[in-house]
């Protein structure tokens, strides 16, 4: 069976797809990660396996901790029923405050350095549709990553993507690989906007991890 059926299996027959951004489970806000008990893990045998591993990742702002003190690994994803796990036993972004973030990357580590040079396409969505929106596009970019529905050729430079929450504005971010063909960005920040059909009237930008630079000193960004 492909990755995007078993996908889509799971999401028309888990009691748990939130597609629709409706979390139910009871939560307080948190400043990190817990899981629940769980039930005896099922034989890798039995299981979906995912044409790429990931890693899991929550982000809370405390001052008196530095950046990399505040980043707490979760788990890592190798099989379909690893990401409903995962998915089930976190909180929704409604119940998380500014300054929380999650992160999914292939392998077992955030920051890879194939990152390195690379930047990210960034989707703003105003707050105040966080309680309605930002739960579906989420769960919905995660999907899309680890069922590899961007074209084989665009997914080799996807490294992973982020969802934070911000006072001025939650982000969506999908993290690249260096990339020196422009045509390639652009091409993978209209897949992105595509799949996960946002508006023709919200821009989504990219931005370099290094800083560049033109002519004039200005920053160079594409906007899409």
């Amino acid at each position: 069976m492909a990755t995007s059926s078993i996908i889509n299996f799971n999401m028309n027959n888990n009691n748990h797809s939130k597609i629709q951004s409706e979390n139910t489970m009871n939560s307080t806000v948190i400043a990190r990660i817990e899981f629940p008990n769980q039930q005896p893990q099922q034989s890798n045998d039995d299981k979906l396996q995912l044409k790429n591993a990931w890693g899991t990742y929550f982000y809370k702002a405390d001052k008196q901790r530095d950046w990399k003190q505040n980043v707490i690994y979760i788990t890592s994803i190798s099989y379909i029923e690893d990401f409903w796990s995962f998915y089930t036993h976190t909180y929704g972004l409604r119940d998380l405050s500014n300054g929380s973030d999650y992160m999914l990357f292939k392998k077992k580590r955030w920051e890879d350095v194939s990152s390195r040079g690379g930047g990210k396409w960034i989707v703003t969505i105003d707050p105040k549709r966080r309680k309605h929106d930002l739960d579906g596009y989420w769960l919905h970019l995660m999907l899309l990553l680890i069922g590899d529905m961007f074209d084989a050729h665009l997914s080799t430079y996807i490294n992973g993507a982020i969802v934070s929450l911000r006072v001025k504005g939650d982000r969506l971010a999908l993290w690249l690989k260096k990339i020196d063909d422009l045509n390639i960005i652009k091409s993978i920040g209209n897949k992105f906007k595509d799949l996960l059909n946002i508006p023709a009237d919200i821009q989504i930008i990219y931005e370099y991890h290094e800083t560049k630079f033109d002519d004039f000193n200005n920053e160079i960004r594409l906007i899409i």
